[in-house]
């Protein structure tokens, strides 16, 4: 008995073992994705039949090298080479599997070693050779290993079921911020929106929990700087549409579903945002449906037909949390109680577009569903009048997308706040990324001009310009409506604050080379964690082909020099301008991973075998010159597909799915020898050996027929034993 406990424990522990490493994840980032590693065929550079059964026999070995995971080493069992047939050309075998291993994006190195040889029962092996391969990306490849080559495919295909190991929230450098758009034209930065969260809720009132949803452009850079400013105040969610660098994803205001049933049947009945649908979705399901904030996050970026798990992956859902955010639920406290009352402040600033709309009725919705009542929330959208085709706008928006009017918002909700309430932030429409400093702190002494370099983002002691990133000149190109611009933040001293614009409409900028023409003053109240008036920016549009990848920014001044006080320059911007979400015409969405119906594949693979007919061998033209052919295919589901064929001297004229009537003949054959004939290199040889291999099977139907392919059956064995006897005596 002991014996068989220890047999059975090392059993345990080895499929421990086995599951551990399966789990293997390296980051970033999504999607999480299961790599494969499959032989599909060999060939040789000359003929190797030992004369014994008209085949080379090939054997050999293999090593998978998988870089940060795990190595596999094995045989590589036999394999027929037909030369005859085949002549130089590949020999495709069914796909075997060598290795496999799930991993995060991108595919880490894979180095793939084969050693080939010719089989000889009697005799010593033949040496064929070896080779090695390095591969970093999907595809096929051909190992070359002396006299043979070894065709793989490293392929890759989301694993959805382990998105939650590569989920991954890619935190913003300190050079960059990101902002909202609001409909004033005044900007919200990320900072700005932490200090106000932090100064009037985490430092004044406290909360039971506060959730954070933003579905713009460049929309995970809305949350480093809340995450950073509320660690240890409480427990808190983020999400983000988006990287801090990329824009995010929504339908076209033209989107009609009946148009486009591929994106109805993903639940898409008007235009909206792919993320804030899905997140809205999530939002809306109460009871037990109802998901954590973990799992609301991990189904939205499942679910995102523009995410990690599509074929058409765009955007890079974000999620973060602090404290035990990810146990929150709507109207719940991370321990599963109730929260004394919920609160939302809904702010949709530029909505422009008819997604955006669609976006904040989702989420209001949701909200109600909920519980949460019209004066629970707080919603805020455009002019606060009219929607962008100018009818009214829906009862429950409560005013204006400005910037005031959102600070107002905050002050608001913060008087209802305390350790028992709930905040639900959500925001949609433009987002902008910007360049940024916070720590300038130049003074200007002198009406002269001079530059203003950049100090704790710098790259270098000595640097003067502003150096921007590829991503960000490539977002200024997005949108063609959008305009860039530069600020800079005058802090408000008393003496600055008496004089007001009047003063600092003087102030010129200059960007490398180029004066700029002051757009607007805007006051800044939340440059700090105190409610107080801290700084003047002066905005500067700038034309997006007048910055570069280096850019020299200086400041002048343009009034009378007897007018002239100090002033000290604390913050600079260089921004995108306002980027709306992409759009695009809905081509149809594929499941990631998924292939062609092999129907169809078969469907268009017909004008290409009628195009080679002429080189068939006559064996072949004696089977299928003029038949009605029911063709029977295993699929790997375990389903059967059947296939009516219609032949007239060799071509194919009618091709259906389905039985035929009347056939004259029966074939059947399996999906996988279907898919390697027609994915070969060389169908008509690959399928040609197929059928000698008896990989594909016929018979006819009835007497005459069946007299007629008992023949041809025997013609090809003959066919075979002429190749066998002519390997022997050359």
């Amino acid at each position: 008995m002991r014996k068989y406990k220890v047999i059975l424990a090392a059993m345990i522990a080895l499929l421990l073992l086995s599951s551990l490493v399966q789990a293997h994840f390296d980051s970033p980032g999504p999607p999480a994705i299961h790599v494969s590693v499959y032989l599909l065929g060999v060939s040789l550079t000359e003929d190797m039949d030992d004369g014994w059964n008209g085949y080379a026999d090939i054997i050999g070995k293999y090593k998978v090298t998988h870089n940060g995971h795990e190595n596999k080493a094995g045989k590589i069992a036999m394999i027929y080479y037909d030369w005859d047939t085949l002549k130089g050309k590949m020999g495709y075998v069914p796909r075997r599997l060598l290795y496999s291993h799930n991993e995060c994006s991108p595919v880490n190195e894979i180095t793939v070693d084969v050693d080939l040889e010719e089989y000889n029962s009697v005799f010593k092996n033949g040496k064929i050779g070896s080779g090695s391969i390095r591969v970093t990306k999907p595809g096929k490849y051909t190992i070359n290993a002396g006299k043979g080559k070894v065709l793989i495919e490293v392929k890759t295909t989301p694993a959805v079921l382990y998105s939650e190991s590569c989920s991954y929230f890619y935190d913003q450098p300190d050079s960059y911020a990101s902002s909202l758009v609001s409909s004033s034209g005044g900007y919200i930065y990320d900072w700005q929106l932490a200090n106000m969260m932090k100064m009037w809720i985490a430092n004044r009132t406290g909360y039971a929990n506060m959730v954070f949803i933003f579905n713009q452009c460049f929309a995970g850079g809305m949350i480093d700087d809340l995450k950073g400013k509320l660690k240890g105040t409480g427990d808190a969610a983020f999400f983000g549409a988006s990287k801090h660098d990329e824009s995010s994803w929504g339908l076209i205001d033209t989107y009609n579903p009946d148009s486009w049933p591929d994106i109805k049947k993903k639940g898409f009945k008007r235009p909206e945002d792919y993320y804030a649908k899905e997140i809205g979705e999530e939002l809306e399901k109460t009871g037990e449906d109802a998901p954590t904030m973990k799992e609301m996050a991990k189904r939205a970026e499942q679910q995102d037909i523009r995410g990690p798990y599509s074929s058409k992956f765009k955007e890079h859902p974000q999620y973060t949390s602090i404290g035990n955010g990810d146990n929150v639920k709507i109207g719940k406290k991370a321990d599963g109680s109730d929260v004394k009352s919920k609160h939302a402040i809904l702010f949709a600033g530029n909505a422009n577009a008819k997604r955006h709309w669609n976006d904040l009725d989702r989420a209001y919705k949701a909200l109600r569903k909920q519980g949460f009542t019209d004066g629970d929330m707080i919603v805020l959208a455009g002019n606060g009048k009219t929607m962008h085709n100018g009818t009214s706008v829906p009862g429950y928006v409560d005013g204006p997308g400005t910037k005031k009017a959102l600070y107002e918002a905050i002050v608001n909700v913060s008087k209802k706040m305390n350790k028992n309430e709930q905040l639900i932030f959500w925001a949609s429409d433009h987002g902008n990324r910007e360049r940024i400093e916070l720590s300038v702190l130049k003074d200007i002494l002198d009406p002269v001009e001079m530059p203003v370099p950049p100090k704790k983002t710098a790259k270098s002691p000595k640097q003067v310009s502003w150096d921007l990133d590829e991503e960000f000149l490539k977002a200024m190109e997005l949108d063609p409506d959008n305009q860039p611009y530069v600020s800079i933040l005058i802090e408000a001293t008393p003496e600055i604050v008496e004089y007001g614009e009047y003063f600092l409409r003087n102030i010129k900028l200059y960007v490398n080379g180029n004066e700029l023409e002051l757009g607007a003053v805007e006051p800044i109240i939340a440059y700090d964690e105190e409610p107080d008036l801290d700084a003047y920016e002066l905005v500067y549009p700038v034309d997006e082909s007048a910055l570069g990848r280096e850019n020299l920014i200086e400041v002048g001044w343009g009034g009378n020099p007897d007018e002239f006080l100090k002033y000290r320059i604390v913050g600079l911007v260089i921004s995108t301008g306002g980027i709306d979400q992409r759009t695009f015409e809905p081509e149809g969405i594929e499941e990631a991973g998924k292939e062609k119906p092999l129907f169809e594949l078969l469907r268009e693979y017909v004008p290409v075998y009628n195009e080679n007919v002429d080189n068939l061998p006559g064996f072949i033209k004696r089977i299928s010159g003029n038949e009605r052919i029911d063709l029977e295919i295993a699929l790997e589901n375990g389903s059967t597909l059947r296939i009516g064929v219609v032949t007239e001297d060799g071509h194919i004229t009618e091709f259906s799915k389905g039985r035929i009537s009347e056939p004259t003949m029966k074939a059947w054959t399996e999906e996988e020898v279907a898919r390697r004939i027609i994915n070969s290199e060389d169908p008509m040889s690959t399928g040609i050996n197929a059928l000698k291999m008896g990989e594909i099977k016929y018979s006819g139907v009835g007497f005459r027929k069946s007299l007629k392919v008992f023949a041809v059956k025997i013609v090809i064995k003959v066919y075979r034993v002429v190749e066998v006897i002519g390997d022997i005596f050359g």
